[in-house]
C-alpha cells in the first residue's frame, strides 16, 4: 500500500491518508474504517493521529528502523502564542522486527482508540499497542512477543537552543512578522538522568502578551489580567518496569524480556518555578500510577465503546457509500482525539501537525501556518458536527474560550467604541 504525503497545515489532510489504508469488515461497528498498513512510513508525512482529547501523537514506523511519534498537548502554548509540540520519542527494538523485508501490520484500531503494530517473522511477530489514556494524562506502550527482546527509548528534541524565527517560518507566529525584535524559539530543558526516568519541558521566560496588550490600547486593563504565556510549563516524564537510565535523554531495558510498558506522563501548568512544575507532574505521576495498567486499559477501551455507541452515521450503497462513511468516521475520531483539552481544536492542523521539507525550506513539527490565532470562521467547522453527533463534551472548549475572552471583549468594545457590549 502506497502512503501519500501530506501538508502538516491542514487538519482535513490526515484524512485523505487515512483513506489510502482501508481494513476489511469485521464484526465490530467500527472495524470496518479501522485504517490498516502493510509497510512501514518514510517519515512523519506517514503517521497515524491518536490521542485523548487533550493529548496526541503522530506515530509512524521506519523502515528497517525504529517507532517514533510526535507528542501534542492542546495547551502547549510557547511564548510566541504558538501551539507547539512536547517532543518526540523513538523506540528501538533489538531484534529488530522491522527490518527490511519482513511481515509488517499497523492498523488504526477506532473501536480501542489505540495503534496495533504488528511485525517481524512468524513465530517470533512483537506485537505493539499504542494509546493515550482517555482518563488520564498518560501515553502507554506495550510491546509483546514469544522471544525475549530489548527496548531503548530516547528523547529527541528540536528545540535546544536559543533560534529567531526567519523567512516563511514566521508566518507560525502569526501578527509578529512585523516585529522590530527578534521572534525567538526559547530551548527545553532535559534534567539529569535521575530514579531510571526522562524528564523535560519546556518553560516561557518571556511572553508576547504585555507588548501585544500595550499595542492595542490595553495598559490600564492589563492591571485586571493576569499574562497567560509567562512562566507556562509543559512537559513529561518516560519510564517503564525494567527500564534503566543511559543518559538524560534515553531509557534502555535491563535485559530481555517478552514484554516491555514504556509509560510517558505529560503536564501542563503555570509555576513559580520550574521546581513547582516537577513537583505537580510527580503528584500526577502517582495519582496515575494508582490505577493498575489493566484497569486503566479497560476504562479506556470502555470510552471510546460508549463514544462510538452514542451515535452513528453509516451510509450504504456503491462504493463511495463506504468511503463517505469512513471519512465520517475518521473526521469524529479525529475530532475526539484533540476535542476535549483546556483550548479548542485548532483549525489549521489540530493537535497533528509534523514536520516538513518543501525544495528551498524545512519546517520543524511546531510550524503551523496562520500561526496561533483562533479565527472563528474556521474554528467553526468541526463543532457543527459535534451538535448532531451528541458530542457536546467537545463542545465545552469552544464555549470555554470565548466565555474566558469576555471581559477583553468588553473592555476592547468600551475603549475602541466607546458603549458598552462586547465585541470579538
Amino acid at each position: 500500500m502506497i502512503r501519500q504525503p501530506f501538508a502538516p497545515r491542514v487538519v482535513c489532510v490526515v484524512f485523505w491518508v487515512l483513506l489510502q489504508g482501508i481494513g476489511c469488515a469485521h464484526a465490530s461497528p467500527t472495524d470496518p474504517y479501522n485504517v490498516v498498513w502493510d509497510t512501514p512510513s518514510k517519515d512523519s508525512s506517514g503517521s497515524m493521529p491518536i490521542g485523548n482529547g487533550d493529548i496526541g501523537l503522530n506515530l509512524w514506523v521506519e523502515p528497517d528502523g525504529d517507532v517514533r511519534f510526535y507528542i501534542s498537548k492542546t495547551d502547549a502554548w510557547c511564548e510566541n502564542a504558538r501551539l507547539v509540540k512536547l517532543g518526540r520519542v523513538r523506540v528501538a527494538l533489538s531484534p529488530n522486527p522491522f527490518a527490511k523485508g519482513l511481515p509488517f501490520r499497523q492498523t488504526l484500531d477506532l473501536g480501542r482508540g489505540r495503534i496495533e503494530i504488528v511485525a517481524g517473522e512468524s513465530g517470533s511477530q512483537v506485537v505493539l499497542h499504542v494509546w493515550v489514556d482517555a482518563n488520564h494524562p498518560v501515553v502507554r506502550l506495550e510491546a509483546d512477543a514469544p522471544r525475549a527482546f530489548e527496548v531503548r527509548v530516547t528523547l529527541e528534541l528540536w528545540r535546544t537552543h536559543p533560534r529567531p524565527l526567519t523567512g516563511r517560518e514566521l508566518h507560525s507566529a502569526y501578527g509578529l512578522a512585523s516585529s522590530p525584535d527578534p521572534v525567538v524559539v526559547h530551548p527545553d530543558t532535559v534534567l539529569p538522568a535521575k530514579d531510571n526516568r526522562l524528564l523535560w519541558f519546556h518553560r516561557n521566560p518571556v511572553s508576547i502578551w504585555p507588548i501585544t496588550m500595550k499595542l492595542q490600547g490595553f495598559q490600564d486593563w492589563m492591571a485586571k489580567a493576569s499574562d497567560p504565556l509567562l512562566h507556562r510549563t509543559f512537559g513529561g516524564a518516560v519510564k517503564g518496569d525494567g527500564l534503566v537510565s543511559v543518559d538524560a535523554a534515553s531509557l534502555r531495558s535491563d535485559s530481555p524480556k517478552t514484554r516491555h510498558v514504556v509509560s510517558i506522563y505529560v503536564h501542563t501548568a503555570q509555576t513559580t518555578t520550574p521546581e513547582e512544575w516537577v513537583e505537580q507532574l510527580d503528584k500526577s505521576i502517582a495519582r496515575i500510577d494508582t490505577v493498575g495498567l489493566a484497569q486503566a486499559r479497560t476504562a479506556h477501551e470502555g470510552w471510546w465503546a460508549a463514544f462510538w455507541d452514542r451515535s452513528h452515521l453509516r451510509i450504504s450503497g456503491p462504493p463511495p457509500a463506504a468511503q463517505i462513511t469512513q471519512a465520517y468516521v475518521l473526521q469524529r475520531f479525529v475530532s475526539a482525539c484533540a476535542g476535549r483539552g483546556a483550548y479548542p481544536i485548532k483549525f489549521n492542523g489540530s493537535i497533528f501537525t509534523v514536520d516538513a521539507r518543501e525544495p528551498d525550506e524545512h519546517y520543524d513539527a511546531d510550524y503551523r501556518r496562520w500561526g496561533g490565532p483562533y479565527w472563528f470562521q474556521n474554528t467553526r467547522l468541526p463543532y457543527w458536527p459535534m451538535l448532531a453527533a451528541g458530542d457536546f463534551e467537545m463542545m465545552r472548549p469552544l464555549f470555554k474560550m470565548y466565555l474566558d475572552a469576555l471581559p477583553l471583549a468588553r473592555a476592547r468594545t468600551r475603549i475602541y467604541f466607546g458603549h458598552e457590549g462586547a465585541c470579538f
